[in-house]
Parts: structure tokens; sequence; C-alpha cells
């Protein structure tokens, strides 16, 4: 299994020319099994640039076939979705899945970043696609193609946010973009649910000397991405969901330090970014 990072950003986009290493755009991730076959989580930003890429082969005449996995509905981990190509083309068939909010559907939710007000598509309806929208619960399990997933809740501030764990080809990899494990660290059914996972990916959007001033704000530290994955025993951290305050010599002076201090292996995402497992 590969995983590839299309957008590695929090919050909002980030042109400039002091991220030009981790990139500017916001949270998206696909994996491909040694078959080939293409699973997408979150659409940020990021997405867009992945839909050109597509875009190369089969979803340009209308003959692909995706699944796309949502961790919440935030904007910027939805940005994306107004201006991902392969909706635009018929015939080919999209299903994306991901948590209801406050007894809203999943669908509802993003029909309502399509209307009018937002957009010029004017609601799901639009898209030439064959677009299937399901609503995903904590503790699911599904079975897509080559990929195994299984979901968790994770605590982001108010949000209902999902993480998920992606098994193929024998590896697994956790994905954990927004959380905030509070006072006491990460609950044992997080732990249990990333235990001797292959690759942590996990939100590391303020500095260890930054959060103290940030709890409550739903994102983790550097340390607290590190300290997750030497208690699950992962055998490779990836910090994700960089502020959009933090310039790329900032985030490698973080994983710098973080470095220091951790018993396993630690880098920061960034776009282009390929973890072959």
């Amino acid at each position: 299994m590969k995983i590839r990072f299309w957008g590695a950003r929090g919050s909002f986009a980030t042109p400039g020319h002091q991220y030009l290493k981790y990139g500017g755009h916001t949270t998206s991730i696909e994996f491909v099994s040694s078959s080939g076959q293409q699973l997408l989580v979150d659409l940020g930003t990021g997405a867009t640039e992945f839909a050109k890429e597509l875009m190369k082969g089969g979803f340009a005449k209308g003959e692909g076939k995706l699944d796309i996995l949502l961790t919440h509905t935030h904007l910027d981990h939805i940005q994306g979705l107004p201006f991902f190509t392969p909706f635009f083309i018929k015939g080919n068939k999209i299903s994306i899945h991901g948590p209801e909010v406050d007894g809203k559907s999943l669908a509802d939710i993003l029909q309502n970043q399509l209307n009018g007000y937002y957009s010029p598509l004017y609601g799901l309806e639009n898209l030439a696609a064959g677009v299937e929208v399901k609503s995903m619960a904590a503790n699911a399990n599904l079975k897509l193609d080559d990929f195994e997933i299984t979901s968790i809740h994770l605590p982001h501030g108010e949000a209902s946010v999902l993480g998920f764990r992606v098994t193929c080809d024998g590896k697994s990899a956790i994905v954990m973009t927004d959380v905030e494990h509070g006072k006491a660290g990460p609950s044992k059914d997080i732990l249990r649910f990333a235990h001797q996972c292959d690759v942590l990916i996990h939100d590391a959007m303020f500095s260890d000397d930054e959060y103290p001033g940030r709890v409550g704000w739903g994102h983790s530290s550097v340390s607290s991405a590190v300290d997750v994955g030497e208690l699950t025993e992962a055998k490779l951290v990836v910090l994700t969901h960089h502020s959009p305050d933090s310039s790329d010599q900032k985030i490698d002076t973080m994983v710098a330090i973080a470095a220091t201090r951790a018993k396993i292996a630690v880098m920061a995402a960034r776009e282009g970014l390929v973890v072959d497992l």
C-alpha cells in the first residue's frame, strides 16, 4: 500500500513562498493498493490536484470508480468538492462516506455546500457523475475494494469527527487529522484502535510551546502526536494538518525537535510525499 499526500494544511489554504516545501493545500490523502485501487481521505483543496491526476486516465472518459472518506465536513476538508473534476464526467462512479452531524445526513450537509449561495453547481443532483453519498457512523466497518476500513469517534471540540484505520496489502494506516486528546491523554479506545499500526497520520497543528494557549481548539501538539505513536507502537508518525501560521522553517524546527525525543520515526506530511508500506 502506498500513501500520497495531496494536501497537509489545516484551517485554510496558504499560498506563498514560505510554504513551498510542505505546501499550502488543505487535507487530502490518497491510498493506493498493490493492484492499483485508489481511496481518497478528505476533499480539501489538495483534492483538486489529485483530480487532475485522475483525469489523465479513465476518469476523463467516464470510466473511473473511486471511494472517498470524509473525516468531517469542516470547510478545510471539503473545499475541493465543487472543483473535483471527475464529478463532472458522466459515467464515473464515486461514493462519499462520512459522518452525520446533529441528525443531518452527510448528503444534506454536502448539498448545503453546493447551494447557490456558495457554488454555481446548485446541488449534488447537478453532478454529471454517478455520485452516491453515504452517512457513516463511528465503529463502522467497510470493505471498499482492496481496502478494509474501520472508524472511530475522535474528540475535536464540538464537531463530529471520524478517525480511520485503513488496512490493505497486510499493512495498516491510521488517519487522525483533527483530534485533541485532552489533559488525560488519548483514550483507551483510541489506543486500541491504533495499536501497532504501520503509520500514524496525526494532527500536529501546534508546536509544543504554542499548545498551552490553544487548549480547547480541537487540535494537537507535536508532542501529543508523538506520544500517541509511541503508546500505540506505531512504526512511523506523520505529522499533518499544519497550521496556516507554520512556515516551512517552523515545521522543519518542529520535526527536528520531535525527532530528538521520539523513540520512533517522525516526519511531516508535505504535498507529494509518498509513504510506501
